[in-house]
């Protein structure tokens, strides 16, 4: 009976959203429940962003590897999210039954805060001794049950014993691992000076949320209206959501891999690498100008991990772009881009709108888990890129206008690049002369995007500088660039960048009116520029 349950399950088809919809209503009820019966240290309420984010990514990144586990032993990827999916709703046993068990009081749900030879007291005797705090009667009881329906589950699909048990062990590991990631964060950066207690832990902590970026991006504007308990929550649950965000990516990159393999190279080899090398580029260059004029640092490896979890969320937000523009763009992409994955036929237009989905998903999150103004100009990002690809605005059919708004977009990664960085969240701290260079330069230079286009778009009615000037676009697009390049040195009041700035104006005109035009050796080029122009300032 069970198995004709499971095959109709498997069978059964769900959409990237529909699953994605799926998980969330089953959280929200897992929510509200474990709110009844593990309230926060104080008392409130925990309806706040910061702490649904963190909730929301510790279930999904327990989720996303299960997954891979289940997945990997049952050699059935695509069942096994399906089947978690459905049996997902066991997770509202822990808060239920210890609501039960206490007689209405509830048990004090926590992460595992024990180091060194105490985590692996706590791996082998079930974690630990302590059952009304940490993991709670509850909590262990769903684990259990959960243990048992994979081992299960595994022994259906394999009929292996074996694989039913490394399965049941790998899943233990992984939830074990998740659930101590206070401790093993506290004893991978002590390893020289043995076990600390809880409160060596979280002083810990303390110390490392409190002077990193996360301080300055997230918890600023609150310093004077909460108290220092609740600040360390909310950082808490930055940080956590950090580490969480770039593990559950990674998980779900393993799994797209793994269940469509051919898709997923499409969709990366649509990436266009040297666009989103160019998009990175500005980030660090925003992040670097903020350093180079004292306002912030990199001072700790949280740092480095909150640039890396910005990182991902930016190519989130690119690839969304992309997806978005691929949808509008198919019947121009059928005369100038025939490898695109729409036109190859890699992709369904369902398929690639599901993934945009996900990608978006990847950039708002992402942005968020790092700070305000990145969640801002994030947004500012995604609806510049919304505005210029699709109906009924799709402003890229608008000469001048569509490369103003590369332009912004441009800006607002910069920007989030150097308030990443910027303890001072003034705007005027970023230079307006800059800011005004970067979208009068970039509106000139991105012109270069048409050209590739200009069959495409012509036979579709599109406008660009490529169409208008049909057989001298060239000369005149390679003149904005070489114009763009120029300006440069002024914007920066950086003058001795002149000294490649002219080259680099000189050869891009070169390469642009040559035909056939080669795009991605501009942007060769253009990286250069932006290497030559690191190496002066780091000098002089």
């Amino acid at each position: 009976m069970m198995e004709v349950i499971l095959e109709e399950i498997k069978n059964r088809p769900i959409s990237i959203s529909q699953w994605i919809l799926g998980f969330i209503g089953i959280f929200f009820v897992r929510y509200i429940f474990e709110s009844l019966s593990s309230p926060t240290t104080l008392g409130i309420i925990p309806s706040d962003p910061y702490t649904l984010i963190h909730v929301g990514l510790f279930f999904l990144t327990t989720v996303l590897g299960l997954i891979c586990v289940i997945g990997y032993w049952s050699k059935d990827y695509a069942g096994a999210q399906k089947v978690i999916l459905f049996g997902l709703p066991v997770i509202w046993l822990a808060p239920i039954l210890d609501i039960i068990i206490s007689f209405g009081h509830g048990y004090r749900m926590t992460y595992i805060f024990d180091t060194s030879s105490a985590l692996i007291f706590d791996f082998l005797t079930f974690f630990g001794p302590r059952l009304t705090h940490g993991a709670t009667y509850g909590i262990r009881i769903e684990i259990i049950i959960i243990l048992l329906l994979i081992g299960w589950y595994v022994w259906l699909v394999r009929k292996n014993l074996f694989h039913s048990l490394l399965a049941v062990l790998s899943s233990y590991i992984l939830i074990f691992s998740l659930a101590a990631i206070p401790g093993f964060v506290y004893t991978l950066s002590h390893l020289n000076t043995g076990a600390g207690d809880f409160s060596e832990v979280l002083n810990y902590l303390v110390k490392i949320i409190s002077q990193s970026n996360i301080a300055h991006n997230t918890l600023h504007d609150g310093n004077s209206f909460v108290s220092g308990a609740r600040l360390f929550e909310l950082g808490f649950d930055k940080f956590l959501s950090q580490i969480l965000f770039i593990l559950s990516f990674i998980f779900t990159a393993i799994l797209f891999w793994k269940m469509e393999p051919k898709k997923t190279l499409a969709v990366i080899k649509n990436s266009r690498p040297e666009r989103v090398a160019f998009y990175i580029l500005l980030l660090l260059f925003g992040a670097g100008l903020a350093y180079a004029n004292g306002y912030g640092n990199l001072n700790s490896w949280v740092d480095v991990m909150s640039l890396l979890t910005l990182v991902l969320s930016w190519y989130g937000a690119w690839m969304y772009a992309v997806h978005v523009n691929d949808v509008a763009d198919i019947e121009i992409d059928k005369i100038s881009n025939t490898t695109r994955p729409l036109v190859s036929g890699a992709l369904t237009k369902e398929e690639m709108n599901q993934a945009g989905y996900v990608w978006l998903a990847v950039s708002l999150v992402g942005s968020w888990s790092v700070g305000f103004y990145p969640f801002f100009m994030n947004l500012v990002y995604v609806a510049t890129s919304y505005i210029y690809s699709s109906p009924p605005l799709r402003l890229r059919r608008v000469p001048v206008l569509s490369s103003f708004l590369i332009s912004l977009a441009c800006l607002v990664t910069v920007l989030t690049g150097f308030f990443f960085i910027s303890a001072d969240k003034k705007i005027e701290t970023f230079p307006i002369f800059t800011a005004l260079g970067v979208l009068i330069v970039f509106t000139l230079i991105t012109n270069i995007r048409d050209l590739k286009d200009t069959a495409g778009d012509r036979a579709n009615g599109v406008q660009t500088l490529a169409t208008f000037f049909g057989k001298n676009a060239g000369k005149v697009i390679g003149l904005c660039f070489a114009v763009g390049i120029l300006l440069v040195p002024i914007f920066l009041s950086f003058y001795i960048l002149y000294l490649t700035a002219i080259p680099t104006a000189i050869m891009g005109y070169g390469i642009i009116v040559k035909k056939p035009f080669t795009e991605k050796n501009v942007f060769i080029l253009g990286f250069l520029f932006f290497l030559s122009a690191i190496i002066m300032a780091m000098f002089i």
